[in-house]
């Protein structure tokens, strides 16, 4: 839940127009938990880890009224490890998004900066990770289809108001490189993006929603947080995402979600590389307070193989801002797929060298490996 900070003197004074109205809203998530993992490496595993329900953050986002319905906007927004105090998206001050703007709610609205792609915004909602299940259950270490979450940098986006329901964008991330325009191994991505979604309410809280998304990244493959992280696992120079996904509300209480994604990924040593990934989950609020989760994703990578992740979760909420919750997921990796390797558990960022590799240090020695965590989550 956001606290609103008014702070239209100091708006006014920075602008130079005392009638305007602005504020400046603080809001963040302080996220931790104990995590067990089956086989890490050969081993079992205890250990803290922060950032699994969801990433803890803290930014800023402003607002300036300009008149005849225009505003101008800002975010910025830090990623951090709560157990260790460090900055996450390599140590960036604001690693999550940094972008200023102009809202016309005739025109829509348009920004500059740093932000993350449709895929996230649009789609992300309707997996089972956003709903009841642990970040450990996106799909594969190396995030084939974004879904996590990867912003984009030098980004300008695109997004109309809403149409009886209907909204759309379009984003394009520069590489700011000279004579690189359709990006290089080792510098900064081409990204383009595009979206759209319908809700009759406008929002994800509605009856039903959906949306369809696709994001394309050219370069950065050869360069750690630079490209995406299945373009350095696979090595792959190219590489898009078609990602659909919506959920509907059966009831007040039983609500069931779906999402699909194919990812293709070319002029990589292995070739042409394309996965489907097919999930499905549904989730019941027994009360307010009370929320259990159950699901089921079938990954296919064709020639790199193939796994499931069976997830399950269950939420408690002490209070509007702060919950506490236990959830899992279990990898089971089979035709082709030699190891299970949960998302967060490790990543092939975690292997030295100069990319390519498919599994982190602590991928399990088998087929199978299970992440579950117990913790609590606060918001402000």
């Amino acid at each position: 839940m956001k606290k609103k900070l008014v702070v239209s003197a100091l708006a006014a004074a920075l602008a130079g127009s005392a009638h305007a109205q602005s504020s400046v809203t603080l809001y963040g998530i302080i996220d931790d938990g104990i995590t067990y993992v089956s086989n890490a490496g050969g081993h079992s595993l205890w250990r803290l880890d922060d950032g699994i329900n969801q990433a803890s953050r803290w930014g800023l986002k402003g607002v300036e009224d300009l008149g005849g319905g225009l505003k101008a906007i800002f975010t910025l927004e830090n990623g951090f490890s709560l157990n260790t105090g460090t900055a996450s998206h390599g140590g960036a001050l604001f690693g999550r998004r940094a972008y200023v703007g102009i809202s016309s709610d005739r025109f829509g609205t348009l920004l500059a900066g740093y932000d993350y792609d449709f895929i996230y915004d649009y789609v992300s909602y309707y997996t089972n990770v956003a709903q009841f299940a642990p970040s450990y259950a996106f799909h594969g270490a190396y995030d084939i289809d974004r879904l996590a979450g990867e912003p984009v940098s030098n980004m300008v986006r695109y997004e109309t108001p809403n149409w009886h329901g209907f909204g759309a964008g379009v984003m394009y991330g520069f590489t700011n490189i000279p004579n690189g325009f359709a990006g290089t191994p080792t510098g900064n991505p081409r990204v383009i993006s595009a979206g759209i979604k319908f809700s009759p309410t406008g929002s994800f809280n509605a009856p039903y929603s959906m949306a369809a998304t696709f994001t394309k990244t050219d370069g950065g493959n050869a360069a750690r947080g630079v490209g995406t992280m299945a373009q350095v696992a696979l090595n792959a120079k190219s590489i898009y995402t078609v990602a659909i996904g919506g959920m509907v509300n059966v009831t007040d209480a039983w609500s069931v979600n779906g999402v699909y994604t194919y990812t293709n990924a070319s002029q990589s040593p292995r070739g042409v590389v394309t996965v489907g990934a097919y999930e499905v989950g549904t989730s019941y609020k027994f009360s307010p307070f009370l929320t259990v989760g159950g699901g089921f994703t079938y990954v296919d990578q064709h020639k790199l193989g193939k796994y499931d992740l069976y997830t399950a979760g269950i939420d408690y909420r002490l209070s509007k801002r702060t919950d506490v919750y236990m959830f899992g997921v279990w990898q089971h990796a089979f035709a082709g797929q030699k190891f299970a390797d949960n998302f967060l558990v490790s990543t092939p960022y975690s292997v030295p060298g100069a990319g390519g590799s498919l599994f982190g240090n602590l991928a399990s020695t088998t087929s199978n490996q299970v992440a579950a965590q117990i913790g609590i989550r606060h918001l402000f």
